[in-house]
Formats: C-alpha cells, sequence, structure tokens
C-alpha cells in the first residue's frame, strides 16, 4: 500500500482569506437556524458501525457532534436528510456567498495548489491502470465545478459526470450543456469515481461508498479525500479546530473508521492510504496558546524557533499517517 509525502507552499490565507471566511460563518450560522430546525434534523448513530455509544459530545453552530467511542469517529447527530442537505445547498445564503463571491477570488489558488495536483494524482494511477484515453469519470456530491472545469486539462479525452451536485448550476455562469449534471449512473459503467470529501458531507457515507462501487467497473478506481479524526490537528485542538463546519463536515472519520468502512463493504482493495496534508501544524501553532498541557509542542513550535523542527514533524506526520487530511485510492475487486 502506498503512502506519499507532500510538501506545499499553500497557506490557508490563499483558500480563505480571513474577512471572506468570517463572512461566511456569519450567512451560515443564519441558515442553520433557517433549514437545520428541530423537526428536520434526524438521530443517528455511528456513520461506520452504527454504534450507539459515544465517549463525547460538543456544540458547534448549534449542532452536535458525537465522538464514537470504540474508533473515535465524529458526527452529526441529529442531522439532516439527503433531500434537507440538498434543499441547503441549493438555496442557503451561505453557499450563494462561497460560489459567488469566495471562490472567484480564491480560484486561481485552488485550481493550482489543490485542483490540478488532486486530477494529476488519480491521473498517475488512471494511466497505470488504463491504457484507453476515453474513459468515463465521475465525482459524486460535488459542491462546486472546480474539478469538472479543470479535468479538461488532465483528462482530454473523458467525459466527466457530476452526480448528484449540490450546489445550484444556475449560479456557474457556466452553460449547463458543458456540466454533465446527472442524478445517477448505470451500474458497472465507470472506469473512476471522485468522491472529493464527499463522504464528509455525505448524510451517509455508508451508502455513498456503495453508489460509488455499484457505478464502478470490475478494477475500476475510486479516489477519496477526507479529513481524519485521528488526525495531529483534531486530537490536539479538539473541538476548538476550525474543522468543524456544519453541515459541511458532516462525519469527520478517524483512521481506523475510514479502514473498517471500505473492509465493511468489501469490494475494494486499497492501493494507497496518505494523510499529505500540510496545515496541521499551521493550524495548531496558532491555536497553542489557548490550550492546556501542550507545553511541549509550545516548546518545539514557539520556543525553539527552528523551520527544520516543523517540516520534519510534518514529514513524521505524513509517513506515519497522523495528519488531518487524507486521500486513499481503492480498486474495485
Amino acid at each position: 500500500m502506498e503512502r506519499a509525502i507532500v510538501h506545499s507552499d499553500l497557506t490557508k490565507n490563499k483558500i480563505q482569506p480571513e474577512f471572506l471566511l468570517e463572512k461566511y460563518i456569519e450567512l451560515l450560522n443564519l441558515d442553520i437556524q433557517k433549514f437545520f430546525t428541530e423537526e428536520l434534523l434526524e438521530k443517528v448513530f455511528c456513520p461506520v458501525s452504527g454504534e450507539k455509544e459515544i465517549s463525547r459530545s460538543f456544540i458547534k453552530m448549534d449542532m452536535q457532534y458525537n465522538f464514537s467511542k470504540t474508533h473515535g469517529n465524529i458526527y452529526l447527530s441529529p442531522r439532516p436528510s439527503i433531500n434537507t442537505l440538498k434543499q441547503f445547498y441549493k438555496d442557503s445564503e451561505a453557499r450563494k456567498f462561497w460560489l459567488k463571491d469566495l471562490w472567484p477570488k480564491t480560484q486561481a489558488a485552488r485550481k493550482d495548489k489543490i485542483i490540478l495536483p488532486q486530477l494529476q494524482w488519480a491521473n498517475g494511477f488512471i494511466s497505470q491502470y488504463f491504457q484507453k484515453k476515453e474513459i468515463l469519470l465521475a465525482e459524486y456530491y460535488p459542491n462546486h465545478w472546480g474539478y469538472s472545469n479543470s479535468a479538461q486539462e488532465v483528462f482530454q479525452e473523458a467525459k466527466y459526470f457530476l452526480v448528484e451536485p449540490l450546489f445550484d448550476p444556475e449560479i456557474s455562469g457556466i452553460p449547463l450543456n458543458d456540466l454533465c449534471l446527472v442524478e445517477n449512473v448505470p451500474q458497472a459503467s465507470l472506469d473512476a469515481v471522485f468522491l472529493f470529501e464527499a463522504l464528509d458531507r455525505s448524510t451517509d457515507p455508508n451508502e455513498l461508498l456503495t453508489k460509488a462501487s455499484n457505478s464502478l467497473k470490475s478494477g475500476g478506481l475510486c479516489f477519496i479525500t477526507s479529513l481524519l479524526s485521528s488526525g495531529f490537528e483534531v486530537q490536539l485542538l479538539g473541538e476548538k479546530s476550525e474543522i468543524f463546519v456544519p453541515p459541511e463536515r458532516m462525519n469527520i472519520l478517524s483512521f481506523e473508521g475510514m479502514n473498517e468502512l471500505i473492509k465493511n463493504l468489501g469490494h475494494f482493495e486499497v492501493l494507497e492510504f496518505s494523510t499529505p496534508g500540510v496545515f496541521d501544524i499551521p493550524n495548531v501553532v496558532e491555536s497553542l496558546n489557548g490550550l492546556d498541557n501542550s507545553s511541549f509542542f509550545k516548546y518545539i513550535f514557539n520556543k525553539r524557533q527552528d523551520a527544520e523542527i516543523k517540516n520534519s514533524f510534518q514529514d513524521y506526520l505524513q509517513m506515519n499517517r497522523l495528519g488531518t487530511f487524507a486521500r486513499l485510492v481503492l480498486r474495485k475487486k
């Protein structure tokens, strides 16, 4: 099984300018009160195992996150149904602001540092396992059109579908004929599927991964990016981490939880499981002074003032799959 070590000069401010992020969070708080009233939410248990017992919970933006006791998966409960979630993505002022204001101002950095590298990562595996160029690709639960647009630069002869998109295509400013929007795809029809943080925002990760598996041909590839509750940032900062943004972060599985999800389905061989994120240490350093019992990290990250320590510690997190951002490649058996 492969694992990657990645170095990048990407900074959070390039993709999340503070003044825009603050406005987005302000609108999101209002939208949560509007779209996710108590009668529209459903109580659920661990989205991987169904385990009812939790070790603890906390409230973020008036919504509750639970920690499953066995594997430490973090999940929203109660949570919206898929129909309620789709209504939110279509009509919420926060999502409109993200697509019309935040996205255009950060599109260049996101494309250069996130989107194209992830598509090129996928293309490396696709080139290895498929000789043909006219492949069929699908992205499940996309919340913007950025990957679809950029895919033409990487997969020039491929057909790229957006399955159950979580955005209003009218906002895109792109002719609808240029976006292949579909609600489903035929079984065993695709060469590769992309779940770019789709498991994080899914109301049912088991169901979504099953859909992806069913749509793949035998030998087809599934590419996943997600956040992990077992990552350094979440383990150290807990609920103070900024990754907890409902409903976009519906499920934050642990390393063990993600492996269990894949194992339970039984359809995939894992080709790669890496945690090549670069934000763990900057995000932790930003919040260190507000933490108790973190004197060791305050010493190595603040007092030592040694960039090499941060770089080598980031490599350590990636090498041992202890980062908060994960990427996986699965091959259908």
